[in-house]
């Protein structure tokens, strides 16, 4: 049954999906960096740790830099706070393909640990890179994982048909990725669905067949098989949602 929202915007909400509309991708950008910043504050004062996943993509990486900006705004603040990746491409660390290339070498809140998955030129495999990330999330849950939403239904590097969406592992490596570049990590379906909270961003009209599939539960699209622990937001920008 439909119901308010918490957050402006126009919002409605199902047992499944909570879905915001915002009226562009500035508007989407401020909210989500806005909302995000006030769950970490808040659970970081109950728990003294909170854990983030961010995305890459335009939009991933505009939320990025709008986070960035407020934490090395309060230098002071944000203590247990730690930033993981939900996936990366494997090419060198300071690569502007890279999905933490938005904080890479630009954190400087000290208070802040900043976990990147290993780069291409980090002296490891791309299947050494894979473990030790993996390793290193051992028994953590993600409170907040913020996931891109492309226009073929793909999240984190989960694409249509390249992934076992049953994948007990928390990552996997992809090598022959559909849209370059072609070597990957990721984290599966399984790990995904284990985040407290999953927010699906999307903004333009290229994202409105995907953003469509989702709120229909489409499952020809992996993103439709994202039902976090606590809660599953779509939040999206009106061209993503009523695009002709």
């Amino acid at each position: 049954m439909a119901s308010e929202s918490d957050f402006d915007g126009y919002s409605t909400f199902d047992s499944e999906l909570d879905l915001t509309i915002y009226a562009d991708q500035e508007e989407l950008v401020a909210e989500v960096t806005a909302q995000a910043l006030q769950i970490i504050e808040d659970r970081l004062l109950a728990h003294g740790i909170f854990h983030i996943m961010l995305t890459g993509g335009t939009l991933g990486s505009k939320i990025s830099e709008a986070l960035l900006a407020a934490w090395n705004h309060a230098p002071d603040l944000y203590a247990g706070l730690n930033i993981w990746w939900s996936d990366e491409r494997f090419v060198a660390s300071d690569s502007l393909e890279r999905n933490a290339f938005p904080l890479h070498g630009k954190m400087l809140n000290s208070q802040i640990a900043v976990h990147e998955i290993p780069a291409a030129n980090s002296g490891l495999s791309i299947e050494q890179a894979n473990a030790s990330y993996s390793k290193s999330l051992s028994g953590i849950v993600i409170d907040l994982n913020i996931l891109g939403l492309g226009p073929d239904g793909h999240v984190a590097s989960i694409f249509p048909g390249i992934a076992n969406l049953d994948a007990r592992e928390d990552f996997f490596v992809i090598t022959d990725s559909p849209k370059p570049p072609a070597e990957r990590i990721s984290s599966t379906m399984t790990f995904l669905n284990r985040s407290r909270e999953v927010w699906i961003v999307a903004s333009g009209a290229e994202k409105a067949d995907a953003v469509a599939k989702v709120v229909e539960g489409d499952i020809s699209i992996p993103a439709s098989y994202l039902s976090a622990a606590e809660r599953t937001r779509l939040v999206v920008d009106q061209s993503a949602f009523l695009a002709d």
